[in-house]
């Protein structure tokens, strides 16, 4: 359980921040925290990893009743169907993942840990975030499974004082539940694309130097979300510049 919530957080899009710059700190990922020795790892290996991490967050969002990003479930089950999963029996009738002298899919290990967390009945206590600019994943310890945020500490009592405050959380604060519309917001675009919340910005404001092989993936996921930047939140950012 706690390998596949690791890996869904090793990226915090609440700071924009992304364990994995590149396929070398995947590679270290892999060995450090999974215990996993793997070749060395190619930036398709790094793309491929972004989506299961970010399909698998999708599904921890419909565990906290909350809605998924239009289309992330035929963007997950074809990343499942990239990765290799192979089992053997060993000698003393023990199962196990590949042999010694396989090249395996390290994401295949990641799957046997969902695997693992279905059987063992604690997948549905797996799960994201209400905040919608967190999406944290974290392990439901309520009693009646009906916990809402990463952590009462961070997310949870800056709602609460919000809410005190008489400024509750707005809606687009806050994950849509389960049958509500959910337009596409930055960080959705950032997830697909593979890139920073940063770069999707540069993009769109045609600002900073992006590659050119950058730029097309965050249009064609601009396009594939039907993403449109939400102009009061850009007119507040543009005069708050202004007034420094």
């Amino acid at each position: 359980m706690l390998l596949v919530r690791d890996f869904v957080n090793t990226v915090e899009w609440q700071e924009d921040a992304d364990s994995w710059s590149g396929p070398e700190d995947l590679e270290r990922w892999y060995s450090e925290r999974a215990d996993i020795a793997v070749m060395a790892q190619t930036e398709d290996d790094l793309a491929q990893a972004r989506r299961l991490r970010e399909g698998l967050r999708n599904v921890l969002l419909q565990h906290a009743g909350h809605e998924p990003v239009a289309g992330a479930a035929t963007e997950l089950n074809e990343a499942l169907g990239r990765i290799s999963l192979r089992f053997r029996v060993g000698d003393s009738g023990e199962l196990t993942i590949g042999a010694d002298d396989d090249l395996v899919d390290p994401l295949g290990y990641v799957l046997s840990a969902v695997d693992s967390c279905r059987v063992g009945g604690t997948w549905e206590r797996l799960k994201v975030c209400a905040r919608d600019s967190c999406r944290w994943a974290y392990w439901d310890e309520s009693r009646n499974g009906a916990g809402r945020w990463c952590s009462m500490a961070w997310c949870g009592n800056y709602a609460k004082m919000r809410t005190r405050s008489g400024k509750p959380l707005a809606a687009d604060e806050l994950s849509p539940t389960r049958g509500e519309y959910r337009p596409a917001r930055l960080l959705d675009v950032a997830a697909k694309a593979g890139v920073s919340m940063k770069t999707v910005s540069n993009v769109i404001n045609a600002t900073g130097n992006v590659a050119q092989a950058t730029r097309l993936k965050v249009e064609d996921a601009i396009r594939e979300l039907n993403y449109s930047p939400n102009p009061v939140a850009r007119a507040l950012r543009k005069g708050a510049r202004q007034g420094d």
